[in-house]
């Protein structure tokens, strides 16, 4: 399935490693910027929702709200810095 495409990753089948795997991905996404993971999650849950005309319309509204926030500027900066960005989710 995974040569396939159908899954991204394949867990081993070992006691607990599925739960290993789902906390690290957990560590690797609440390191991210809360108010863009959100929206991310809101955008892809809308996808449900609407014709792929819509969504594309919503997922750009949501992108261009998100250049209101300081944890942009945060990101930018520490991008063109190429340091670890200090996010406050504001």
């Amino acid at each position: 399935a995974e040569r396939w495409g159908v899954v991204s990753r394949v867990v081993g089948t070992g006691e607990g490693e599925v739960v290993k795997e789902a906390l690290a991905m957990a560590e690797t996404i609440a390191a991210k910027g809360r108010i863009a993971t959100q929206v991310g999650k809101e955008s892809v849950k809308s996808a449900y929702e609407l014709s792929l005309a819509d969504g594309l319309r919503f997922e750009r509204r949501l992108f261009h709200s998100l250049f209101a926030t300081q944890d942009q500027k945060e990101g930018m900066s520490a991008f063109s810095e190429k340091r670890k960005p200090r996010f406050s989710n504001l």
